[in-house]
């Protein structure tokens, strides 16, 4: 084998190295547009879930104001009742 023919053999067996890299780059930036829309799906059902959340422990906020409410009309009533009778 000369050197002109193991050039060669080794220039084409690194330009199939270099294609099968060139491949994998390709495949892995499909990977990485696959990832990104998971991200934005899983940041949006994040927003969904926080937004939830809030809603929950406004109404539970909610609750314990009308109960305070209630409360203190209860004892308005019945100073008032004390003081009248």
């Amino acid at each position: 084998m000369t050197n002109e023919e193991l050039y060669q053999l080794m220039k084409d067996g690194f330009d199939q190295v270099n294609q099968r890299f060139t491949e994998v780059n390709q495949r892995l930036d499909r990977v990485d547009q696959r990832l990104d829309g998971m991200d934005t799906r899983l940041r949006t059902v994040e927003n969904g879930i926080s937004e939830l959340k809030g809603k929950q422990s406004a109404i539970v906020g909610m609750r314990s104001w009308i109960v305070t409410g209630c409360a203190i009309g209860a004892l308005i009533i019945s100073i008032v009742v004390a003081i009248f009778k």
